[in-house]
């Protein structure tokens, strides 16, 4: 049995102009999940008495750090201790307490979808549930074109290799493009290299001799023994290397893999 002392986001898009917390208190037990946690928060201190978080997949910060999934209360205890400010994964999206509104987030793609009308409607939608991704960096900027977007490149390769070159044409030369990546690794609970991994392999597609951006062959050239090496052997790794959440783990099988996601 321990203690929790949470100070929670609160935020309403339909009556708030500014954001406040919550603050409370909620006793746990050893095999307690967020789940039990966010289940006990007193929703009649938030808007219209209701507390905004998304059950079925947990998604938020605490004390900085990224949370996908209803991980172990012990577990995040032991990395954080035990007072925790809990916020959405966006305080800039945030719609009801903890929930984004990824519709707007979504928008700012419209560019590419234009360019790229070759992607089926069902298919751009796809691009949602990779979005969240993008705010594991903290230091979010608009500008960047978004690690779940990369990822989401890396899917959309897979389902159109005849339009490899454009896919990542556009990610390597826009403003804000690949090569601007952050690690995402130290800021997630728990913490990995998983999706870092897989946004280094698709660096490694425009350093490889045998792109057609020659731009990059230059750098190619410089780095290619070590980071060939290095890249390959993290993603040959990082299944058995990293903890990731079943979230983090559907994400990456879906890039990796040429079998078709099923649409909810």
């Amino acid at each position: 049995m321990g203690k929790l002392h949470l100070s929670i986001f609160s935020f309403d898009s339909r009556i708030d102009f500014q954001s406040g917390y919550v603050r409370q208190e909620i006793h746990y037990k050893t095999h307690d999940t967020l789940k039990d946690i966010f289940q006990a928060v007193h929703a009649k201190y938030f808007g219209y008495q209701e507390f905004g978080i998304d059950m079925q997949f947990i998604h938020c910060r605490i004390n900085g750090y990224a949370v996908f999934g209803n991980l172990s209360i012990k577990e995040i205890v032991e990395q954080i201790g035990s007072y925790w400010e809990i916020e959405p994964l966006n305080k800039r999206y945030a719609k009801k307490d903890l929930l984004l509104n990824l519709d707007i987030a979504f928008a700012q793609y419209n560019d590419f979808f234009y360019t790229m009308d070759f992607i089926a409607p069902s298919e751009r939608e796809e691009l949602k549930k990779y979005l969240l991704i993008n705010f594991i960096v903290p230091c979010y900027d608009d500008s960047y074109c978004g690690d779940g977007f990369l990822l989401y490149i890396k899917w959309l390769i897979l389902r159109y290799p005849l339009y490899k070159e454009k896919l990542l044409g556009y990610i390597a030369y826009k403003d804000g493009g690949i090569f601007e990546h952050i690690s995402t690794a130290n800021f997630m609970l728990p913490h990995n290299r998983a999706i870092d991994t897989q946004i280094e392999s698709l660096q490694n597609m425009l350093i490889a001799p045998t792109c057609k951006h020659k731009e990059w062959q230059r750098l190619g050239e410089a780095i290619n023994a070590q980071y060939q090496f290095s890249c390959k052997h993290s993603i040959a790794d990082y299944n058995i290397a990293e903890s990731f959440t079943p979230f983090i783990q559907s994400i990456l099988h879906a890039t990796h893999t040429q079998h078709t996601i099923s649409h909810q």
